[in-house]
């Protein structure tokens, strides 16, 4: 089975998300913050780039290592909406998955979320 893992979720993966359920198996341990910028995909999803001053929130998870393919499917790895990337969170490491380049596009000033907080139609990508 493998070491556990930690993965940082900012959106649609969040407890109580649409997609939370590809989470099963896995332990919240709580919520945190990494530095960034995050922004609103058409009230979807949300999408992260790590770079900025701003905070943005979400929740730490602990999974086991074979829930990664299945996250990679889901956050269309393969087609470049997203890439899984090693970050520290609150000095752990762990994964997130942050916008790739066929999201570069829509990731504009008008789509920005200042607060770090994604509360689009779905509730919670990534």
């Amino acid at each position: 089975m493998g070491r556990p893992i930690h993965l940082f979720v900012y959106g649609t993966l969040r407890a109580g998300g649409p997609a939370a359920a590809l989470l099963a198996g896995c332990e919240r341990v709580g919520a945190a913050t990494v530095r960034g910028t995050l922004y609103d995909i058409d009230g979807a999803y949300p999408a992260l780039v790590l770079a900025g001053d701003g905070r943005v929130h979400g929740e730490l998870w602990r999974c086991p290592p074979d829930v990664l393919p299945a996250l990679d499917e889901y956050e269309g790895v393969a087609r470049g909406l997203f890439r899984r990337v090693a970050l520290r969170v609150d000095g752990v490491p762990a994964w997130t998955y942050v916008a790739g380049p066929a999201l570069a596009s829509r990731l504009t000033l008008r789509r920005r979320i200042p607060t770090g907080i994604w509360g689009g139609a779905g509730d919670g990508a990534g």
